[in-house]
């Protein structure tokens, strides 16, 4: 080895303690407290393509040009052009901002990830899989304590005491008591965290323990979310598993499927939502009164789009057209009014309402081309990463607004996450074709 290369090495070698560090400390945090995402995208990302770029590599090799950057980075472009017709074009520019920047610091990390060598990649997936099992460990204690360490955090440090009392009780200026829904956001960080850190056991751990490891990780992530109060997490789990198996047996197969099933998602939305509303399930005693409240949102809101089918509203304005107190219609037998509330808690619903045809095409053509990255994985991972996207569009599909800066980034971390998981696996196979082709290994 030459000493400009060993010098090289040496950089990133010296980087190797800090990536650690952020791949333990990041999964932990995020999952006591998702809105910290942000910060750990961009630093966890940052690092990995410093630690590169210090290593001696070309910033040009950390954004090959490639389908799926170009359809995200054109998705940015039309949400940054609706703020000329949105209700609220500062939210447009800003998301727009948001989106263009976490693509490109993802796919140049991804990249960076790549060169990370066996060693590397396995210390920091054993860091991965010690920070998702403390951070379940975190939300099981809060769940049932109901949030003592949260309530104490509140209580005890102004700067973590809410403005609002939404979803907690303050009396006498204490916080004492904390609904369990408060913690569904860590439910849904913990839960992408869940086959990223099956994966890193699969590459970075022998196989005599391998199985043993496999179940016990599973359980202690899918314990917390299962007596979460987070519904779509673990419906999640559930449709992620059954793809899992699939696409151990099928793993091309599979693959392509989820891109076809992400773009019949747009296609399908609409008529489904209305199918839904029209055949009464908002008004279903036995189902959970939040699903019924969503068919209501959703069918209000498909209604909506219908107005302005081609280029929507504009990115980021469904709160500021939501109608005002008071002026809503709220029939009797409805557990929610008639209205599009805040967001549309489906993210394949709100891209029809808020950009159009024209941006939900653009969001179907990026959804499946990053599916279709999946094949660009080592065979033994490409299972995981069709469980995390299944597990990612389901939480898309029920939960939040697609504009949360919180989930937009812990979205973005999954693949992060994911590469550094697989690389061991890469890593390992690149040197065994090295070997087999240098004589002197013979």
């Amino acid at each position: 080895m030459s000493s400009r290369a060993a010098g090289r090495m040496s950089e990133v070698s010296r980087s190797a303690p800090l990536i650690t560090a952020l791949f333990f400390i990041g999964p932990l945090v995020t999952a006591a407290s998702p809105r910290t995402s942000p910060f750990f995208l961009g630093v966890i990302g940052l690092t990995l393509i410093v630690a590169v770029l210090r290593r001696g590599v070309n910033w040009r090799a950390l954004l090959k040009p490639n389908t799926a950057l170009f359809a995200l980075l054109a998705v940015a472009f039309y949400t940054c052009l609706s703020a000329a017709w949105a209700a609220n074009p500062e939210g447009a520019l800003s998301k727009s901002s948001l989106l263009a920047a976490a693509t490109l610091v993802v796919f140049a990390a991804s990249a960076a990830t790549t060169t990370l060598n066996a060693e590397e990649a396995r210390r920091a997936s054993h860091a991965l899989i010690a920070g998702a099992l403390c951070g379940a460990g975190f939300l099981l204690v809060e769940l049932l304590s109901d949030g003592a360490l949260t309530r104490f955090a509140m209580n005890t440090i102004s700067a973590f005491r809410p403005d609002r009392a939404k979803h907690i009780t303050i009396a006498s200026g204490r916080v004492t008591r904390i609904n369990l829904s408060e913690f569904n956001q860590s439910a849904a960080t913990l839960a992408l965290l869940l086959w990223p850190g099956l994966l890193a056991l699969r590459s970075a751990v022998d196989a005599p323990r391998r199985r043993l490891l496999a179940v016990l990780f599973f359980v202690a992530l899918t314990v917390p979310i299962g007596i979460s109060e987070h519904d779509s997490s673990q419906v999640g789990l559930v449709a992620s598993l059954l793809v899992l198996a699939l696409a151990l047996r099928w793993p091309r197969a599979t693959i392509r499927g989820l891109a076809v099933m992400w773009c019949l998602g747009f296609v399908l939305v609409l008529p489904l939502d209305f199918l839904a509303y029209d055949s009464g399930v908002h008004q279903a005693k036995w189902l959970p009164s939040s699903f019924r409240a969503r068919v209501i949102i959703w069918e209000y809101t498909a209604e909506r789009v219908l107005e302005r089918p081609w280029i929507g509203i504009g990115a980021d304005s469904t709160p500021a057209l939501k109608p005002k107190n008071g002026t809503s219609d709220w029939p009797k037998g409805f557990v929610y009014k008639r209205t599009t509330g805040q967001h549309a808690h489906n993210l394949f619903l709100q891209s029809w309402y808020e950009l159009g045809l024209a941006g939900v095409t653009l969001i179907a053509i990026a959804g499946a081309a990053v599916a279709l990255r999946l094949l660009t994985l080592p065979l033994a991972a490409q299972a995981y990463g069709a469980a995390s996207v299944t597990l990612f569009a389901v939480i898309a599909a029920f939960a939040w607004g697609m504009w949360q800066v919180w989930l937009m980034c812990a979205f973005a971390l999954l693949p992060l996450y994911l590469g550094m998981a697989a690389q061991p696996l890469r890593a390992h196979h690149g040197e065994d074709e090295a070997q087999a082709g240098d004589p002197a290994s013979r």
